[in-house]
């Protein structure tokens, strides 16, 4: 542990030191020993984590070339380091391979990136920029079935203070040429660094795939579906705790479906679009019983929501292809100053989880016996 330093007692180093954005304490790993090694500790770990009140923007998006028609669409990246959004910065990271096959994700600074192959997983720290590749599986199928879609969930079980990652493959029978009955489901457990299947979970009458999304609030994982059979919008959660799947019944309000859910208050809520007016409501869980928050619009040259930010307030991006941030309690739109097509928004805290390379799980400095009192503030 870090030692007095002149005046300070440690307890106030250490407070002091746990404020910091994670760039500084990196550069200051090299001030001495005992500063590293603290940076490295669990606790200190967890400490700022919960100290961090902080949330940040990353940006994924496509871009072409100016004025080449022809140009392949490639992968860019923005970053917004605090809540302001003033301040942006081109963001340069190498992910080994494309982000636009999925991103997971985030929770307590670590994002999952799913590869094309469905044989690949990568967590990454954007802060520290670290990554670890996750052990490849072996995956038995019924027979003549093969993956239809993807989706998944990253978060934290409370009851066991373990980082989990559960994986839903829908199936299709390419003999009979539907969906198969039953899904896969896998999940990952960091603290044995290994995985076990899953009772199935019976799937045909959901669509899910990548595009879904994932949300994570106090030990759930949560996907914004629909039914196969009349395309209604469905809730499904995933509770890490006891590996259970329930359907969550959304507001139902004539006329409207819903577009995102996210986080209200350390609640899930779900934006509800109007279909005869470009009108919206945030509804918010609270007790298992739906709330309706506010209601907002209309709105002009919205093409569609993106995701939620704090206190209420969404992204969306314009018929233009840029991309706005609506704040329901000022009434005001704002431009992000991105311009672009396919874009995606993920809202994060920093941290120091490391994620370092190599098979050893000691390799792997996660906070595993403390991370359980830390609680996102996403309002």
């Amino acid at each position: 542990m870090a030692k007095s330093n002149g005046n300070f007692p440690e307890d106030v180093m250490i407070e002091v030191l746990s404020r910091l954005s994670v760039k500084s304490l990196l550069r200051f790993k090299c001030v001495c020993r005992e500063w590293c090694s603290l940076f490295e500790n669990p606790s200190f770990i967890s400490k700022h984590l919960s100290n961090d009140d902080n949330d940040r923007l990353f940006v994924t998006y496509m871009v072409t070339d100016d004025g080449d028609d022809y140009s392949y669409p490639r992968d860019s990246f923005c970053l917004f380091p605090d809540e302001t959004l003033t301040d942006i910065s081109l963001a340069d990271f190498d992910f080994q391979q494309p982000m636009r096959e999925f991103l997971g994700g985030p929770f307590d600074g670590i994002f999952c990136i799913h590869g094309p192959t469905n044989d690949r997983l990568i967590l990454c720290n954007l802060e520290t920029k670290e990554s670890r590749t996750l052990p490849k599986r072996r995956v038995v199928f019924p027979r003549f079935c093969s993956i239809s879609d993807t989706c998944m969930g990253f978060g934290l079980d409370i009851m066991s203070n373990d980082y989990k990652l559960v994986m839903i493959h829908s199936l299709w029978n390419e003999k009979r040429q539907e969906i198969y009955e039953f899904a896969h489901v896998a999940m990952y457990n960091l603290r044995t660094n290994s995985w076990r299947d899953l009772k199935s979970f019976k799937s045909d009458h959901y669509v899910m795939s990548f595009w879904s999304g994932s949300l994570y609030v106090d030990g759930v994982c949560y996907w914004l579906s629909r039914f196969r059979n009349n395309d209604h919008a469905v809730i499904l959660s995933f509770h890490l705790g006891n590996d259970v799947f329930e359907e969550v019944q959304e507001p139902y309000i004539p006329q409207s479906e819903p577009t995102i859910i996210g986080v209200y208050n350390h609640s899930l809520c779900v934006l509800l679009s109007h279909n005869i007016e470009n009108y919206y409501d945030i509804w918010v869980m609270k007790d298992k019983c739906w709330i309706k928050q506010l209601s907002v619009g209309p709105f002009v040259g919205v093409q569609r929501p993106l995701g939620f930010w704090k206190k209420g307030a969404f992204f969306v991006v314009s018929t233009s292809g840029h991309l706005l941030l609506y704040d329901p309690n000022t009434q005001e739109m704002r431009d992000l100053g991105v311009t672009c097509f396919d874009v995606s928004v993920h809202m994060y805290k920093e941290s120091l989880i490391r994620l370092k390379g190599g098979d050893n799980l000691l390799d792997f400095d996660i906070p595993w016996h403390v991370l359980g009192v830390y609680q996102t503030n996403s309002c």
